[in-house]
């Protein structure tokens, strides 16, 4: 009986004495991984099954606001080792409809941009930020402009309608 309560007082020593050195580092990367989450989730609900290009072989804005995600997810890859574990891809249902998926991405971006604003460090980290969230505004632009266009009412103008 002795020995296990001699083996649970060293044991929680040396995790009190381990929580201070991890902490200070784990809470520093705290904003960028919940950004990396918010990135990823943003960017599930706008994959698609096939790849969407314009007739003159452009890519759509959807097309492009991703590669704005993924230039993002991109940086702070690069900049802050946060785990080598491969992430999986988030889950939703698959059967939302297009829009609401946009919209929904939409509120993502919202969230990552919040998330990465509050993050704080030196002035490396600044300028990882400033070029985070500058991705990430591009993508925002261009997921608004995506949601403009479906929801676009193409008989008030008396205009053509795109057969999507």
């Amino acid at each position: 009986m002795f020995r296990i309560k001699r083996m649970g007082l060293i044991a929680s020593i040396g995790l009190l004495i381990s929580i201070p050195c991890a902490t200070p580092a784990a809470r520093h990367q705290t904003a960028y991984v919940h950004t990396l989450e918010d990135l990823r989730m943003a960017r599930a609900l706008l994959q698609r099954a096939n790849k969407v290009s314009t007739a003159d072989g452009s890519q759509d804005e959807v097309s492009l606001a991703i590669s704005n995600i993924d230039g993002a997810i991109a940086e702070i890859n690069k900049e802050i080792p946060i785990g080598d574990k491969q992430p999986e891809a988030p889950k939703f249902d698959a059967r939302i409809h297009w829009s609401d998926r946009l919209s929904m991405s939409s509120k993502m971006l919202d969230r990552a941009m919040f998330d990465c604003s509050k993050e704080k460090g030196n002035s490396g980290k600044s300028e990882l930020q400033t070029r985070v969230l500058a991705s990430i505004a591009q993508a925002h632009d261009r997921i608004r402009v995506a949601i403009d266009t479906v929801n676009f009412d193409y008989s008030t103008r008396n205009m053509d309608t795109r057969n999507d």
